[in-house]
């Protein structure tokens, strides 16, 4: 059995070693094999994480910084930091979403976090899907209500179209019950969809029903709901982390955000202990997070009982 602090590091390095075991394949052709050190698309060193995980990282910060708490505006402060420094990344920045690029312009010219999110069809990318995860695991005790609030607030940053928003809602929801020592996948899958239903109203709850019933077949691509689908589809077929996001991988196309989503899923139910040991040792800049996990594990502990 592995315990909430193995899980919550796990989430974190699942979603990040996805993340780079995917940047070498994407935009290419479903591969027949997916091997860890791979130079491809980008021409990345092997252990590089893309936008995704420095956007969940930087919402990391955010969501566990002393005195912040869940704040927009400071959601949207550190995604320009990493857009426009060297923050949460090992290297240059080679690789943004159009939506995400348009707001964080948009916040850069002064629009408030909360209307600076794409809410048009073309805004229904995977842009902020890719980066929810810590909303699971800093509030994986809130009242379900809370956290999809939470969870489509912090989507509507960068992605406020409703499909956007009830898909990250989702995902937080199942991501919070994994790392809460969850181990049915299936029931956190329906179990997220029925409290998201009692919650939503309204054009979110059309996108939920729609999201549920998705007809499409998975295809690793950057549509919201083919990310989910595909990510979901990896994870629930397969019998340990390192299945799950070579399954991600191995559909093509927007290989890194499939993988990362995936593997933050694989990571929380599997914890640390499941993710293989060569993999995490070759990240790279692992003290980039590590500070970010600390205070992520020092939150998660019991107060001392007062003598």
């Amino acid at each position: 059995m592995t315990d909430l602090a193995d899980r919550l590091r796990g989430a974190v390095w699942g979603h990040l070693i996805g993340d780079a075991l995917g940047v070498p394949y994407e935009f290419g052709s479903p591969p027949e094999a997916v091997v860890w050190g791979r130079v491809g698309t980008h021409g990345q060193p092997s252990g590089t994480w893309s936008d995704d995980g420095g956007l969940m990282l930087a919402l990391l910060d955010s969501l566990t910084a002393p005195r912040v708490g869940f704040d927009t505006e400071d959601q949207a402060r550190r995604s320009v930091a990493w857009l426009d420094t060297d923050a949460y990344k090992p290297g240059p920045r080679f690789d943004i979403g159009g939506t995400t690029a348009m707001s964080l312009g948009r916040i850069k010219r002064g629009v408030p976090a909360d209307e600076a999110g794409g809410r048009s069809e073309r805004d229904c990318g995977n842009g902020s899907l890719m980066r929810i995860l810590p909303v699971a695991l800093v509030g994986r005790e809130l009242p379900p209500e809370k956290l999809i609030d939470q969870a489509m607030r912090a989507s509507s940053v960068t992605h406020a179209h409703p499909r956007a928003t009830a898909t990250a809602a989702i995902y937080v929801l199942i991501a919070a019950a994994l790392v809460s020592g969850a181990t049915d996948r299936e029931l956190a899958l329906s179990t997220a969809f029925t409290e998201c239903g009692m919650c939503m109203v309204g054009d979110h709850r059309k996108e939920l029903f729609d999201l549920r019933n998705w007809p499409g077949t998975p295809s690793g691509s950057g549509y919201v709901v083919d990310t989910f689908w595909s990510a979901r589809t990896a994870f629930a077929s397969s019998e340990s982390y390192a299945e799950t996001v070579t399954k991600a991988i191995r559909y093509g196309s927007d290989t890194d955000t499939t993988a990362a989503v995936a593997g933050g899923l694989a990571g929380a139910l599997w914890g640390i202990g499941g993710i293989p040991g060569d993999w995490l040792s070759a990240m790279r800049d692992r003290e980039i997070v590590e500070p970010f996990v600390a205070r992520l594990l020092a939150a998660a502990r019991p107060s001392p009982t007062p003598s």
